[in-house]
Protein backbone atom coordinates (compact mmCIF):
# COMPACT_ATOMS: atom_id res chain seq x y z
CA UNK A 1 0.00 0.00 0.00
CA UNK A 2 2.49 2.63 0.56
CA UNK A 3 4.17 2.15 -2.74
CA UNK A 4 0.24 2.52 -4.32
CA UNK A 5 0.39 6.01 -1.63
CA UNK A 6 3.95 6.78 -3.00
CA UNK A 7 3.05 6.47 -6.79
CA UNK A 8 -0.37 8.29 -6.14
CA UNK A 9 1.72 11.32 -4.89
CA UNK A 10 4.08 11.45 -7.56
CA UNK A 11 0.87 11.86 -10.24
CA UNK A 12 -0.39 14.34 -8.53
CA UNK A 13 2.77 16.15 -8.48
CA UNK A 14 3.66 15.90 -11.90
CA UNK A 15 -0.04 17.03 -12.61
CA UNK A 16 0.21 19.93 -10.57
CA UNK A 17 3.66 21.03 -11.75
CA UNK A 18 2.11 20.74 -15.51
CA UNK A 19 -0.84 22.87 -14.81
CA UNK A 20 0.06 25.22 -12.10
CA UNK A 21 -2.66 23.79 -10.38
CA UNK A 22 -3.38 25.78 -6.85
CA UNK A 23 -0.48 28.31 -7.53
CA UNK A 24 -1.52 32.09 -7.93
CA UNK A 25 1.73 33.85 -9.26
CA UNK A 26 1.56 37.41 -10.33
CA UNK A 27 3.07 37.33 -13.64
CA UNK A 28 5.76 39.81 -13.08
CA UNK A 29 7.13 37.66 -10.16
CA UNK A 30 10.22 36.03 -10.41
CA UNK A 31 10.34 33.28 -7.91
CA UNK A 32 13.58 32.58 -8.50
CA UNK A 33 15.22 36.11 -7.40
CA UNK A 34 11.94 37.25 -5.18
CA UNK A 35 12.35 38.04 -1.41
CA UNK A 36 9.22 37.43 0.08
CA UNK A 37 9.89 40.51 2.51
CA UNK A 38 9.13 42.79 -0.82
CA UNK A 39 5.75 41.64 -0.96
CA UNK A 40 4.43 42.09 2.57
CA UNK A 41 1.68 43.86 3.07
CA UNK A 42 2.32 46.97 4.88
CA UNK A 43 -0.50 48.79 6.72
CA UNK A 44 -0.19 52.57 5.80
CA UNK A 45 -1.36 54.26 8.57
CA UNK A 46 1.35 52.46 10.90
CA UNK A 47 3.85 51.74 8.38
CA UNK A 48 3.84 48.47 9.85
CA UNK A 49 3.07 45.01 8.69
CA UNK A 50 -0.26 44.07 8.71
CA UNK A 51 0.65 40.63 10.32
CA UNK A 52 3.29 40.26 13.00
CA UNK A 53 4.66 36.76 12.22
CA UNK A 54 6.27 35.94 8.68
CA UNK A 55 6.92 32.21 7.19
CA UNK A 56 10.40 31.51 6.48
CA UNK A 57 12.36 28.26 5.37
CA UNK A 58 16.22 27.25 6.60
CA UNK A 59 17.06 26.04 3.50
CA UNK A 60 20.29 24.56 4.96
CA UNK A 61 17.90 22.18 6.69
CA UNK A 62 15.43 21.59 4.17
CA UNK A 63 15.85 18.51 2.68
CA UNK A 64 13.49 18.99 -0.51
CA UNK A 65 10.66 16.88 0.26
CA UNK A 66 8.21 19.26 -1.82
CA UNK A 67 5.66 19.02 0.52
CA UNK A 68 5.19 22.45 1.32
CA UNK A 69 5.14 23.70 -2.09
CA UNK A 70 2.49 20.99 -2.86
CA UNK A 71 -0.05 21.98 0.03
CA UNK A 72 0.31 25.61 0.60
CA UNK A 73 1.32 26.45 -3.48
CA UNK A 74 0.35 30.17 -3.41
CA UNK A 75 3.16 30.51 -0.20
CA UNK A 76 6.10 28.13 -1.60
CA UNK A 77 7.46 27.26 -4.36
CA UNK A 78 10.81 25.02 -4.77
CA UNK A 79 14.01 26.98 -5.68
CA UNK A 80 16.01 25.24 -8.68
CA UNK A 81 19.69 25.73 -7.67
CA UNK A 82 19.43 23.92 -4.56
CA UNK A 83 15.90 21.90 -4.58
CA UNK A 84 15.10 23.68 -1.64
CA UNK A 85 11.33 24.80 -0.67
CA UNK A 86 11.48 28.90 -0.02
CA UNK A 87 8.47 31.38 0.45
CA UNK A 88 7.82 33.69 -2.25
CA UNK A 89 4.78 35.31 -1.02
CA UNK A 90 4.06 35.60 2.95
CA UNK A 91 0.40 34.45 3.18
CA UNK A 92 -0.30 33.48 -0.49
CA UNK A 93 -2.45 30.78 1.17
CA UNK A 94 -5.03 30.93 4.24
CA UNK A 95 -3.64 30.64 7.75
CA UNK A 96 -4.84 26.84 8.14
CA UNK A 97 -3.09 25.64 4.46
CA UNK A 98 -0.22 26.71 5.94
CA UNK A 99 -0.23 25.86 9.19
CA UNK A 100 -0.66 22.26 7.41
CA UNK A 101 2.07 22.37 4.95
CA UNK A 102 4.35 23.52 8.47
CA UNK A 103 3.55 20.63 10.22
CA UNK A 104 3.89 18.16 7.13
CA UNK A 105 7.51 19.68 6.79
CA UNK A 106 9.78 16.34 8.15
CA UNK A 107 12.66 18.24 9.51
CA UNK A 108 10.71 21.03 10.77
CA UNK A 109 12.78 23.78 8.94
CA UNK A 110 9.61 25.70 8.37
CA UNK A 111 9.40 28.79 10.94
CA UNK A 112 7.55 32.01 11.79
CA UNK A 113 9.81 34.95 12.12
CA UNK A 114 8.93 38.76 12.94
CA UNK A 115 9.04 40.87 10.23
CA UNK A 116 12.45 42.35 10.95
CA UNK A 117 14.25 38.91 10.97
CA UNK A 118 12.86 37.89 7.80
CA UNK A 119 14.30 41.32 6.03
CA UNK A 120 17.68 39.66 7.94
CA UNK A 121 17.34 36.23 6.76
CA UNK A 122 16.82 36.97 3.31
CA UNK A 123 19.39 39.11 2.82
CA UNK A 124 21.93 36.67 4.37
CA UNK A 125 20.21 34.04 2.42
CA UNK A 126 21.59 35.93 -1.03
CA UNK A 127 25.55 34.97 -0.18
CA UNK A 128 24.32 31.45 1.13
CA UNK A 129 25.92 28.38 0.49
CA UNK A 130 23.93 25.20 0.39
CA UNK A 131 25.32 21.23 -0.19
CA UNK A 132 22.94 20.45 -2.72
CA UNK A 133 23.92 16.86 -3.08
CA UNK A 134 22.40 16.91 0.77
CA UNK A 135 19.01 17.20 -0.44
CA UNK A 136 16.65 13.86 -0.64
CA UNK A 137 14.77 14.19 -3.97
CA UNK A 138 15.45 14.50 -7.75
CA UNK A 139 18.89 12.66 -6.41
CA UNK A 140 20.08 10.40 -9.21
CA UNK A 141 23.81 10.18 -8.39
CA UNK A 142 25.46 7.09 -10.05
CA UNK A 143 21.80 5.99 -10.92
CA UNK A 144 20.82 5.37 -6.98
CA UNK A 145 17.98 8.10 -6.98
CA UNK A 146 16.16 8.55 -3.60
CA UNK A 147 18.90 9.58 -0.76
CA UNK A 148 21.80 8.14 -2.26
CA UNK A 149 21.66 5.03 -0.33
CA UNK A 150 23.19 1.57 -1.06
CA UNK A 151 21.11 -1.19 -2.97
Amino acid sequence: EKDEDNEVMEKFKEVTAESGFGMYVEEDIDLETVESHTTVEIDDDTGDPVRSQMVYVDEHTCIGCTNCAMIAQSTFFMESTNGRARVFDQWGDDDETIQIAIETCPVDCIHYVPYNELIRLEVERREQNINFKARLVNQSDNGRGGYGGGS
